[in-house]
């Protein structure tokens, strides 16, 4: 199979359509929202269940349901699936005749989001399932699985309030869907799975939902060895994966995880760092700080906080190539611009719409613009406050940083949050000498479909209109000296000269 052999289609209208209300202002604003329709699944002639669901692949949600819940057997021949998308149903037909009767009068309603229900016993058959032992896990697949995933188009991206579950081999996702609710994702993925005679066999399951017990059952019952999410666990869900020898790794982030159940599967084939990890203990940024003081250690905001380094611009005052890789000091600029902000964040991307297999050295998500067309800054700033909703969802603010600012201070975060705290809808921007830095700040993720409305106007460029809507604190702060001259934290390089000047820095810290 290829990669993404299956994938979420955001520009489907039919999955999503713009609804216009009003802002925490009273101005008029227009956002997008995804669909929810029911859809009433038959098997044979017999109703099972009407379940909401966004509408797209209902054969796959079909069959996959049925699966789910022991109705359709391993052995058996489905004859047609039919689907009347006015009338909203699906028919499943099979070879072998059916009654479910008895079953349907036992219900569970699972915990997921957009409620499902199960019917009859929910560990029918779990037991029955051997996983196979012999299956290994590397950690360098998961951080590329995890990497792909989050920077895929998605429905998610476009309008929220949706999960998504992929079927991945090695490093590479082979079937990504969302669904308003996580089982149905599952289901979709089963069905697919059944359809297409896809085997189990050295799989490994994403989720974007908690590990809860529904969730291990269906993945155990589906003979999938391993089940990974960003999110958390329930105590249940554990239980149940440890009694199945299931491998189930929760709260996978950049390259952080922690794994509950079946470890021994792991293999682990990738350094991480402490910053990788996201070790706050003595923590000190791999640059000195340009007054030569140590770094303090970070606060406990840290963890409400992601990093978006923006490499999105076009470079036109450097003559071409791209800025942010020239060397300073023996490495890349955003190299310094990195070692500086991943201390402050509890995870850090790079926003890049160029050549972005230049940043892999850097082990870092690098995700374009989610609006087309170099829309400048706010478009970066939109697209790190929509990533961190899918990949960040204890984060109240996305923190900003130019790539071509490689010595901004290393209290940025601290000096941003103690200022706008507990105001959550507060921007902060930085100021140096009597001057405002637009992209250095600080931004509530929850203004993201504010923006996002913002930026449909192909006029709305300017940071500053747009901060002008809300509310805005601005935090100054005080400059550096080397080799006996005074420099602004925020000197940002954009011609050769600047470079030069920039290397000239480095050299008097390094002495």
């Amino acid at each position: 199979m290829k990669e993404f052999e299956v994938k979420p289609d955001p520009d489907d209208q039919r999955l999503s359509q713009i609804v216009t209300g009003i802002d925490h202002r009273g101005e008029t604003v227009d956002t997008s929202v995804v669909t929810e329709q029911p859809l009433t699944l038959f098997l044979n002639a017999q109703e099972i269940v009407t379940m909401m669901t966004i509408g797209d692949y209902p054969d796959l949600l079909a069959v996959g349901y049925l699966l789910n819940q022991n109705m359709l057997l391993e052995d058996d021949k489905i004859t047609a699936i039919e689907h009347d998308e006015d009338l909203g149903i699906v028919v499943v037909r099979t070879a072998r005749k059916t009654d479910y009767e008895e079953k349907l009068k036992k219900k569970v309603q699972t915990s997921g989001c957009a409620q499902g229900t199960t019917f009859g016993d929910l560990m029918e058959r779990f037991e029955e399932v051997n996983l196979d032992p012999n299956v290994r896990l590397k950690t360098s697949w998961l951080h590329a699985i995890t990497r792909k995933i989050n920077t895929a188009p998605s429905l998610y991206l476009k309008a929220g309030a949706i999960h998504g579950c992929a079927l991945c081999e090695e490093d590479r996702p082979l079937l990504y869907v969302e669904d308003v609710g996580r089982h149905n994702a599952v289901d979709k993925i089963a069905g697919y799975m059944f359809l297409n005679k896809i085997s189990p066999d050295n799989k490994i399951f994403y989720t974007t939902g908690r590990l809860t017990s529904e969730m291990v059952i269906k993945t155990v019952k589906m003979g999938l060895p391993i089940l990974v999410s960003r999110s958390g666990f329930t105590a249940w869900g554990v239980e149940l994966a440890r009694e199945a020898n299931l491998t189930l790794i929760g709260r996978a982030r950049g390259k952080r995880f922690v794994a509950l159940s079946g470890a021994e599967r792991i293999i682990f084939d990738s350094a991480v760092d402490d910053a990788d990890a996201g070790d706050d203990s003595n923590r000190r940024s791999a640059d000195p700080k340009p007054n030569g003081a140590q770094i303090p250690a970070l606060n406990s905001f840290k963890d409400q906080v992601a990093g978006v380094v923006l490499a999105g611009g076009l470079s036109r005052r450097m003559g071409g190539g791209n800025k942010s890789l020239k060397p300073i000091g023996g490495r890349a600029m955003i190299a310094h611009t990195l070692a500086r902000l991943v201390p402050q964040a509890d995870q850090t991307i790079i926003n890049a719409n160029d050549g972005v297999e230049a940043y892999s050295e850097f082990d870092h998500s690098v995700v374009p613009d989610s609006k087309e067309g170099h829309a400048g800054p706010l478009a970066g700033v939109l697209t790190g406050m929509q990533w961190a909703r899918v990949n960040a969802p204890d984060a109240r603010w996305i923190v900003t940083a130019a790539a071509d600012t490689p010595f901004f201070p290393t209290d940025l975060v601290d000096s941003f949050v103690a200022a706008v705290a507990p105001h959550q809808t507060k921007i902060a921007l930085a100021r140096s000498a009597g001057k405002l830095h637009p992209v250095f700040g600080l931004w509530p993720v929850s203004l993201a479909d504010d923006l996002a409305a913002w930026l449909e106007d192909d006029k709305n460029r300017k940071v500053l209109a747009w901060v002008d809507r809300h509310e805005l604190v601005e935090v100054s702060f005080s400059g550096f000296e080397v080799a006996g001259k005074k420099r602004d934290p925020f000197f940002n390089v954009n011609t050769p000269e600047d470079l030069d000047v920039a290397r000239a820095i480095v050299a008097g810290i390094d002495e």
